[in-house]
């Protein structure tokens, strides 16, 4: 696993790579985690090379989101898709598959739409075309949470969007025996500009013009990013695929990590991009 700073057409942003290096190139596109928790530390490092996605037969790309001052324009889904296109430029020569979450979905939109000669394919996860009323005000409580250092709430959140059944229970009880980690002002900036790009999203124009595979998932109880608005932004892509995870909400990938990866794996396959899915440890 490699972490190194990227500079391209006036980006400077960090890539955390991994993985087979002659493999063809898949990337994460993070989401509104990496505001506090970006790819520069550790932790985060662990969690993305354990992430319940098919990586074994790819190069693993983690484009994080450039360091911005903090009397910057508060970014769009938009701009920061330009950011990780110049970055892709820079670090890949064929396309790559976009494997990308919540707000990170957000941004692939635009990027596949903008530059398909960058896209392979795409898995798009808990996300939507268009940021609703109903998104905009539980990102907008986060965002309050976050900027009263409010740890203990923002993690409550979190967890009830997330989580469903005996797992939102243990998640709780946690929280009631630990303090969840505070963080710093500039994560705190980081996190703000990141929840105003994805409450501005509106991407419903530019999916229109997809053309490359792509996998719609949404969580069936997900109060931030319902099944209709999966089933929305799937019916606009031509040829899209969409499912919907039964009794799972926002944080379906990691409560349900081997039903995530094997249906990943089964599309990916069904496209040529997957070798030997019966091979790849993420389905055990």
């Amino acid at each position: 696993m490699e972490l190194r700073w990227v500079d391209a057409d006036g980006v400077r942003a960090p890539v955390l790579t991994f993985g087979p290096p002659a493999a063809p190139p898949a990337v994460l596109v993070p989401g509104l985690s990496d505001g506090l928790a970006p790819v520069t530390l550790p932790a985060t490092q662990a969690l993305m090379r354990d992430a319940p996605l098919p990586m074994r037969h790819f190069r693993c790309l983690v484009v994080s989101y450039a360091d911005r001052p903090t009397d910057a324009d508060a970014p769009t889904t938009a701009g920061l898709a330009r950011e990780v296109a110049a970055v892709l430029d820079a670090v890949t020569d064929q396309p790559a598959w976009l494997f990308a979450h919540s707000m990170g979905a957000m941004v692939a939109q635009h990027l596949a739409a903008t530059r398909p000669d960058l896209v392979a394919g795409l898995v798009l996860s808990a996300t939507c075309a268009r940021a609703d009323a109903r998104l905009r005000r539980g990102l907008q409580d986060w965002q309050a949470a976050v900027e009263a250092r409010d740890w203990h709430r923002f993690a409550r959140a979190a967890v009830a969007t997330s989580f469903t059944g005996l797992e939102r229970s243990r998640r709780r009880l946690l929280l009631r025996l630990s303090s969840p980690p505070g963080h710093p002002d500039d994560r705190v900036a980081r996190h703000v500009a990141l929840t105003a790009a994805a409450v501005t999203h509106d991407a419903r124009e530019q999916v229109l013009s997809i053309r490359c595979p792509t996998l719609v998932l949404a969580g069936e109880h997900d109060p931030l990013c319902p099944p209709e608005r999966g089933r929305e932004l799937a019916a606009a892509i031509p040829d899209a695929t969409f499912e919907v995870f039964d009794g799972l909400a926002h944080g379906f990938p990691e409560q349900a990590p081997g039903r995530f990866a094997r249906r990943v794996l089964a599309f990916l396959d069904a496209h040529g991009a997957q070798p030997d899915p019966t091979a790849d440890p993420a389905v055990s």
